[in-house]
């Protein structure tokens, strides 16, 4: 199993259908796989022979991630950990358990270690490896698109001249990599409405994460530290670093280059400086770093605001 093998996956689809499942009338019957896609598919098109195929893939993938699964009789049901976070997901409640689920190591272990055929591409893995090197790039530069940009970055770093070994290895991948990347809130549109293409910028993602911390002021290497555990493709995650070990040129972030502050994660605080959710200090006599290669004064300290501007 796969979640970007699928070229018609849709992550706000799988919301859908998993408070579906869990809504108070449909949790009392079963549902089948084939009575899901019935029930989902678009009206008008049933007769369509690709009319279910967004459907099946999203199941597809959310079984892949654990979110849902399916016994011996073909029944669909949400799994236990989703289940768990109550009967209906609200948006945000969503993405923080597409995160947990996408992102689970204790269940894919160190994607960038793995051999071929199944074990390269089971659970989340492929997603893992595109998020880890769409993330290494720099937030500063032009929006990523396939034909600009993404081939052309992937041909200069990876060690083999064959694709094969590229985090995303085709431009139906990189659409399924469009809608995973914001649904995960790991990835952003330009800002620039003229500019088609994706940004490498995870705020929506890091701000969910400050929603599990504690209010307050910590050193910024503990804080950085903190995110990277929670989504560990920014830069001091497992995944980054194991894709810096496989990239003959290591790191190709400018930002870590110029010893600062990997420029997705620090384009991030900055935002989320903006907003009221984070005070950076520069305390005497501390460790620091500067957010930006083009910032003077490195951070020591960072404090965590609860509330903020939304």
């Amino acid at each position: 199993m796969a979640v970007l093998n699928p070229p018609r996956s849709l992550p706000a689809l799988g919301r859908s259908i998993i408070n579906f499942l869990t809504g108070s009338r449909t949790a009392r019957r079963a549902w089948t796989e084939p009575e899901l896609i019935e029930a989902f598919r678009p009206p008008g098109l049933n007769e369509d022979s690709s009319s279910a195929e967004g459907v099946a893939h999203t199941v597809y993938t959310f079984r892949a991630i654990g979110m849902l699964c399916s016994d011996s009789d073909g029944v669909i049901t949400v799994s236990d950990t989703v289940a768990a976070t109550g009967d209906t997901l609200s948006p945000a409640a969503f993405r923080r358990a597409l995160q947990s689920h996408a992102l689970d190591l204790d269940r894919d272990g160190d994607p960038w270690q793995t051999g071929p055929g199944e074990s390269l591409t089971g659970g989340a893995r492929d997603l893992l490896r595109a998020m880890s090197w769409f993330l290494a790039q720099d937030a500063l530069g032009r929006p990523l698109s396939w034909a600009s940009g993404v081939q052309a970055l992937q041909q200069a770093q990876f060690p083999d001249l064959g694709n094969e070994s590229w985090a995303i290895t085709n431009d139906t991948r990189w659409g399924a990599v469009t809608r995973w990347g914001q649904a995960l809130g790991l990835a952003a549109p330009p800002l620039v409405q003229a500019r088609s293409g994706l940004v490498p910028l995870p705020v929506v993602a890091i701000n969910d994460v400050l929603e599990e911390l504690p209010a307050g002021q910590m050193p910024i290497g503990d804080f950085l530290s903190q995110l990277a555990a929670k989504l560990p493709v920014l830069h001091g995650g497992l995944v980054r670093a194991s894709l810096v070990t496989y990239l003959p040129g290591g790191d190709p972030d400018p930002g870590i280059a110029q010893d600062c502050a990997d420029s997705s994660v620090g384009q991030a605080l900055r935002i989320l400086q903006d907003r009221g959710r984070l005070v950076f200090d520069t305390l005497p006599d501390a460790d620091g770093i500067r957010l930006s290669r083009f910032d003077s004064q490195r951070q020591t300290h960072v404090t965590l605001v609860q509330g903020g501007k939304r």
